[in-house]
């Protein structure tokens, strides 16, 4: 069974003025901070350097990567910086544990 939908129908669901945000307010809302279009400038002039780097690691086996210690489901979230803040933190505690004997 297929139920059609008039176009007009589909106009009277969709709001169309603000009256339909009234419950929001839109003088309390802050613009942007400058910081915040900065980064997101810098992280599109970066995209196609981090495109590269993942295709290049896509190339590696499954044994290079294991190599410098990393695995296939690893690579969305190389350049994740809570990813690099807990690989480093994990290095460095295997370090500490390889020199304590």
């Amino acid at each position: 069974m297929n139920a059609r939908v008039a176009k007009e129908e589909i106009a009277l669901l969709i709001p169309t003025t603000l009256a339909s945000y009234a419950g929001r307010d839109f003088a309390a809302a802050e613009p942007p901070a400058p910081n915040a279009l900065l980064r997101a400038i810098s992280w599109l002039l970066d995209l196609p350097r981090r495109r590269a780097v993942i295709a290049e690691l896509s190339a590696l086996s499954d044994h290079e990567l294991a190599d410098i210690g990393l695995s296939r489901h690893d690579l969305p979230r190389v350049f994740d910086p809570a990813f690099a803040a807990q690989r480093s933190g994990h290095r460095s505690q295997t370090a500490r544990s390889a020199l304590s004997f």
